[in-house]
């Protein structure tokens, strides 16, 4: 399952439908990890202001800098990968390769999107949490192979206006018998922007906390309507390992 087809296919079929699954787009019965989540657990952390010393990484890119914290305790894995590839330097001078639609733009590939990288060579499974949602800003990582990630990650912007259709659909959204995702998060996803169709389909393990408009500039640069890469290049020129100070 693919980003463009995840997204694509929200605009053809209802949000209970896509997360559901049972679509052979995505190459048989796959269905979203949010079904199985312990909402009890939830908490919008990435709506909080992060606690002085989270671990952060900050992106330097053509178009100015973003700062982004990470959340290892609830995806360890997929922190460790990004945090092992930018000491290494492998984000280095890479470019952003993706802008599709404005939706998202995607980077952390040495070959323009084809192939990302880990330390063993081998893609890493997804991580879930009800505590990370795809919130606009969002860090998310991922491969083009349905539940797992390599280096490769994108920034989660947001569609632009929710419907009250989408909205009563997100909260008509059942699990044996009741309602799936609360008021506060549906809220949430509408006031603070988010891509919800992508819950529980990619890892989220970080959230910009600094440079939202370097991110909107990135997402309005132009691009090519049928490879969505930008007509200019856009590049990142290094991730840089911190710690977040207020």
């Amino acid at each position: 399952m693919t980003l463009k087809k995840t997204l694509a296919f929200f605009s053809a079929v209802t949000v209970s439908a896509l997360l559901l699954g049972g679509c052979s787009l995505f190459g048989g019965n796959v269905k979203s990890a949010v079904l199985d989540y312990d909402f009890s657990e939830m908490e919008l952390i990435q709506l909080q202001e992060p606690e002085e010393g989270r671990t952060a990484a900050v992106i330097k890119t053509s178009m100015g800098d973003i700062t982004a914290v990470l959340y290892p305790e609830y995806a360890p894995k997929a922190v460790q990968n990004f945090v092992n590839r930018a000491n290494e330097g492998y984000y280095n001078n890479t470019k952003i390769y993706e802008n599709y639609e404005k939706l998202f733009v995607a980077t952390g590939s040495s070959n323009d999107g084809t192939t990302g990288a880990t330390d063993d060579g081998k893609l890493i499974e997804n991580e879930y949490s009800p505590k990370l949602w795809p919130f606009k800003g969002a860090l998310c990582a991922y491969s083009l192979t349905t539940g797992c990630f390599d280096s490769r990650y994108f920034f989660c912007n947001t569609y632009e206006e929710f419907t009250e259709e989408q909205i009563a659909d997100l909260k008509g959204i059942q699990r044996d018998g009741e309602q799936l995702f609360p008021d506060e998060l549906v809220n949430a996803w509408v006031e603070h922007g988010s891509l919800p169709n992508l819950s529980g389909f990619y890892t989220v393990f970080g959230q910009i906390v600094e440079g939202m408009d370097v991110l909107q500039k990135i997402l309005d640069a132009d691009y090519n309507t049928e490879t969505y890469k930008p007509i200019d290049d856009i590049i990142v020129y290094s991730v840089e390992i911190t710690e977040y100070s207020k």
